[in-house]
C-alpha cells in the first residue's frame, strides 16, 4: 500500500497525463534511504515521477508509454565522476611505453626515431625515469638533437624535456611560472626537469588541434556512458574553457559536464579567465560552469607531495604557492562566492590550507561554499577535526590506493590516505577517477585498497559516494544521486549485481551498462539488451 501511495502520490504532482516512460522487473538500489530498493521506476520529462513495484507503476502507464523490460538487472544512479581530464594533449608522435619501462627502454625507443623535421615527440614515463639523473637535457640532446622531446611523468605533474622543446615551450631560469619550478643540474644551469604549473603553462601556448579535441571527448564520453556514468566534473587543465565547452557541444554527448574553472599560472590572488561565462546557458543545459581549481602541491609518487614526515630519500615536498600565495588564492575564491577545488595530496599542505582558511574567513563561511580537498592523501587524524569544522568535502580516487609498495609503505606508516574514517568523521566524501576512468574497477580499488586496507569501503558506501556523494560535491544534491521523485532520470542498467558479494571483487572491472539514460532519454544501449 505505501509503494502503490507513493508511487500515486509523485504522478499526481506530475504535469502530463501521463508517464514517457516505464522501467519494471528491476532490482532498483536508489540511493534514497527513504525508500531505498523498488523494482519499477516511471519518468516523464526528464524527471524521476514515481518508484515502487512493478504492479503500482505500471498502472501509471498509458498506450504510448515506452516499457522497459529490466529483466531482473540491477539499476542504479547515473554514477557521477566528481574528477576527470577529459582535455587536449600535445600534436605528438607518441611513443608507446609500458609504465614500468626503464630508462634504457626509452632511449631506445627515441633513438629508433628520425632526428629530422619539426614534428614533436612526446611519451608517458615512469617515476623511475623522471627521477634518473642520466636522463637529462643533455642526454636528451644527443638522441634527439633538433626535434621537440617531451617525456611527461604519468602522474601529470612532472616532465622532461631536450632543448628544442624548452625553446619552443619558452622555458627559462630567469622566468618560471608561478606555482612551478625547473630542475637545475650541479652547474645551476636548468637540466631538463620542469614541475607543476611551469609546465602545464607553457604546454597551454602550443597551437590548439579543435578537431582533436571534439575527437577525445567523443571518444571518452561514449566510453564513459558504456559504463554507466551519467555526469563528469572535469579540470580540462590547459585548454581555455570556451574551447572546451564549445567542443563539448559540437560532439552532440548527452553526457553532463561540470567544468570546472582550472586557471593556469599567475600571480596568487588573480581572478581566473572567463569569468563572464554563464553557469547555466539555456543554450547548453547539460553544461554548468561552477567552481576553481588550484594545484597546490605534486604527489607523493614523484615525491612532489608536501609531507611533515620526510619521505625514505629525505626530501619533504614542495608547496606550489607559499603560505601568503595559499591565502590570496583562496581570499580570491572567497570573494566570488565560488566553491575552491584544492589539489591537496600532502598533510603539510592540507595543514597549509587549513590554516590559510582560518585566516580568510569564519568557518562557517567556508562550510556555505563546501571546499573540496582533491586527493586528501595528507587527510592525517589530526587534522581530521580541523578538516570537518571547515566544511571540507574529500573527493579521493580509489586508484591512489594501488600505490607501488615503497609508496604504501610510507603512506600507511604515516595514517595518511583515509577513506573509510572519513566516513566515521562525518566528512562528506565523493569518488572520482582521475586515471582508470570504470567506477567498477574503482569500486574494486575503494573495497580492498592495496597502501590502506584498513580503510576500505563496503560496495555500498563506494557506490553511494559515487552518486550522492559526487552530487553533494557538486551542490546537485536535490536532483542527481538518487532515483527519487523530482530528481533527473540519470541511472544505469548493470550487466551485474556490483553490490552482491556474490559477484567476487575481482570481477567488478567486468561490468558494463546495458543500458545508460540522461535527462530520461537512452543514451547507450547494449544490442543485445
Amino acid at each position: 500500500m505505501r509503494a502503490i501511495a507513493l508511487a500515486c502520490l509523485a504522478f499526481a504532482a506530475a504535469d502530463a497525463a501521463a508517464v514517457d516512460t516505464i522501467l519494471h522487473n528491476g532490482k532498483v538500489w536508489t540511493g534514497d534511504p527513504g525508500q531505498p530498493a523498488v523494482t519499477a521506476i516511471a519518468i516523464d520529462a526528464g524527471r524521476i515521477v514515481a518508484t515502487g513495484t512493478d504492479a503500482a507503476i505500471l498502472e501509471l502507464a498509458s498506450k504510448d508509454s515506452q516499457r522497459i523490460d529490466l529483466k531482473g538487472h540491477r539499476v542504479v544512479p547515473g554514477i557521477n565522476d566528481a574528477h576527470t581530464h577529459i582535455t587536449l594533449g600535445l600534436p605528438s608522435v607518441d611513443i608507446e611505453l609500458p609504465r614500468d619501462a626503464g630508462s634504457a627502454q626509452v632511449r631506445e625507443a627515441i633513438a629508433a626515431l628520425p632526428t629530422t623535421g619539426d614534428g614533436w615527440i612526446t611519451a608517458d614515463i615512469g617515476m623511475e625515469v623522471l627521477h634518473d639523473p642520466a636522463m637529462r637535457r643533455a642526454q636528451l640532446d644527443a638522441l634527439q638533437p633538433t626535434r621537440p622531446l617531451l617525456l611527461t611523468g604519468w602522474t601529470g605533474h612532472g616532465m622532461l624535456v631536450n632543448t628544442a622543446a624548452q625553446k619552443a615551450l619558452g622555458l627559462s631560469l630567469e622566468d618560471v611560472p608561478a606555482g612551478g619550478w625547473l630542475g637545475r643540474d650541479a652547474s645551476g644551469a636548468f637540466d631538463g626537469r620542469v614541475y607543476e604549473y611551469a609546465q602545464w603553462s607553457p604546454r597551454a601556448g602550443l597551437p590548439a588541434r579543435p578537431e582533436r579535441l571534439r575527437r577525445v571527448i567523443a571518444r571518452d564520453s561514449d566510453a564513459l556512458l558504456r559504463l554507466g556514468v551519467t555526469s563528469v566534473q572535469n579540470m580540462a587543465i590547459g585548454t581555455p574553457l570556451p574551447d572546451f565547452i564549445a567542443a563539448w557541444k559540437d560532439t552532440g554527448t548527452p553526457l553532463r559536464l561540470r567544468a570546472i574553472r582550472t586557471p593556469l599560472a599567475r600571480a596568487p590572488g588573480q581572478p581566473p579567465d572567463h569569468l563572464g561565462l554563464p553557469a547555466r546557458d539555456p543554450a547548453r543545459p547539460s553544461i554548468v560552469v561552477s567552481g576553481t581549481k588550484w594545484i597546490l602541491d605534486g604527489t607523493p609518487m614523484e615525491r612532489g607531495a608536501a609531507m611533515r614526515a620526510a619521505y625514505p630519500d629525505g626530501g619533504h615536498g614542495q608547496l606550489n604557492f607559499d603560505q601568503a600565495g595559499i591565502e590570496a588564492l583562496l581570499r580570491e575564491t572567497f570573494a566570488r562566492d565560488d566553491q575552491p577545488l584544492l589539489h591537496v595530496s600532502g598533510d603539510a599542505t592540507l595543514a597549509a590550507v587549513l590554516d590559510a582558511m582560518r585566516a580568510t574567513a569564519p568557518a562557517a563561511a567556508w562550510r556555505a561554499l563546501r571546499p573540496r580537498i582533491e586527493h586528501g592523501e595528507g587527510l592525517a587524524p589530526d587534522l581530521m577535526a580541523r578538516a570537518g569544522e571547515f566544511g571540507i568535502v574529500l573527493v579521493q580516487n580509489p586508484s591512489h590506493f594501488m600505490l607501488p609498495p615503497p609508496e604504501a609503505a610510507y603512506i600507511d606508516s604515516h595514517d595518511l590516505q583515509p577513506l573509510a574514517d572519513v566516513l566515521t568523521a562525518g566528512i562528506p566524501l565523493a569518488l572520482g577517477s582521475d586515471g582508470p576512468p570504470s567506477p567498477w574497477l574503482n569500486m574494486m580499488f575503494a573495497i580492498a585498497p592495496a597502501s590502506r586496507p584498513d580503510q576500505a569501503l563496503t560496495r555500498e558506501q563506494a557506490l553511494r559516494a559515487y552518486t550522492a556523494g559526487s552530487a553533494f560535491a557538486e551542490f546537485s544534491e536535490t536532483e542527481k544521486g538518487k532515483i527519487a521523485p523530482g530528481h533527473l532520470a540519470d541511472l544505469a542498467v548493470l550487466s551485474q549485481d556490483v553490490l552482491d558479494d556474490a559477484v567476487p571483487a575481482q570481477a567488478l572491472p567486468g561490468t558494463s551498462s546495458l543500458l545508460t539514460l540522461v535527462d530520461g532519454k537512452i543514451a547507450w544501449r547494449d544490442p543485445a539488451f
